[in-house]
């Protein structure tokens, strides 16, 4: 069987997945951390508090203290903002455990750590800071997705950026990059699929999001994903699709059919780059 009809044949699977709603259960997106050796404090803190840090404008926050460490100081009426820190406790529990060797029940006491709320911590932006500069943080995945030397082809580069909100991945036709905030391999692959779209699109696509150019991406991308066993993201696939279409089942089916041909030509170029790698490396 060849690549490209292995690439039909997962695209009749998702289209009949669509169209039963037999929908696997969404699997979480893998939030962009950078390697060991480059974390900023911020790597370390909540999605929520990393919104915050967004909201605020930047893409490193820190306290007080954490800025003079990095040998950095906070700019002189410069106005902190508030993140969100746990307060804990330890707390004893009593729980029934039953012992492996007599296999008899018995009352165990253990030590807990709970959360009893929640205390505000001021932090600074980089930008209200100044002194030495900071060590470029390294946020590329241990591995890269599959795909990734195709990709090579169709843009100059793909760049991975620390999460803050707005956005896990754009692909940028006038700078000829993919930029992603997430190892999600699914995020790539949409990206990826928007890359060669506007090759093969007379005129190339057009600015910003629109539906059409979203669901071409989105079907490729959850056609990839079944063919290098990432079949978890399809229920996530049909929610964006959906979304496009106004989140109706009827008119998100209609507009997924509405775009096979250019869901085909993509695959077709994606696939037949994907051989010509595969030779090159045999």
């Amino acid at each position: 069987m060849t690549l490209t009809d292995k690439a039909r044949e997962a695209l009749n699977r998702l289209l009949e997945m669509f169209r039963t709603g037999d929908l696997p259960a969404a699997v979480a997106r893998t939030v962009i951390r950078a390697k060991a050796g480059y974390e900023r404090p911020s790597d370390r803190w909540s999605l929520g508090n990393r919104l915050l840090m967004y909201l605020a404008g930047t893409e490193d926050a820190r306290g007080y203290r954490q800025w003079e460490e990095a040998g950095r100081h906070v700019k002189k009426g410069a106005k902190a903002f508030y993140i969100l820190a746990p307060m804990t406790k330890k707390k004893t529990v009593k729980e029934r455990k039953v012992d492996p060797e007599t296999g008899e029940e018995r009352e165990v006491e253990r030590e807990r750590v709970v959360i009893t709320g929640f205390r505000c911590v001021p932090v600074f932006r980089y930008e209200d800071t100044e002194g030495e500069p900071l060590p470029e943080a390294d946020y590329t995945p241990p591995e890269p997705p599959p795909l990734f030397d195709v990709a090579r082809k169709f843009v100059g580069d793909v760049k991975y950026k620390p999460f803050v909100g707005g956005y896990y991945g754009y692909f940028s036709p006038t700078r000829g990059e993919i930029v992603l905030t997430t190892h999600d391999a699914h995020t790539f692959f949409h990206e990826l699929a928007h890359a060669v779209h506007h090759q093969v699109k007379p005129g190339g696509l057009k600015p910003g999001q629109h539906a059409d150019q979203e669901i071409v991406a989105e079907v490729v991308a959850a056609v990839l994903c079944e063919m290098y066993g990432f079949s978890g993201y399809i229920w996530h696939g049909w929610e964006y699709i959906r979304h496009y279409a106004g989140q109706d089942d009827r008119k998100a089916l209609k507009a997924v059919m509405g775009v096979l041909a250019d869901v085909e030509k993509v695959l077709d170029v994606i696939l037949g780059a994907a051989g010509e790698e595969a030779v090159r490396a045999a």
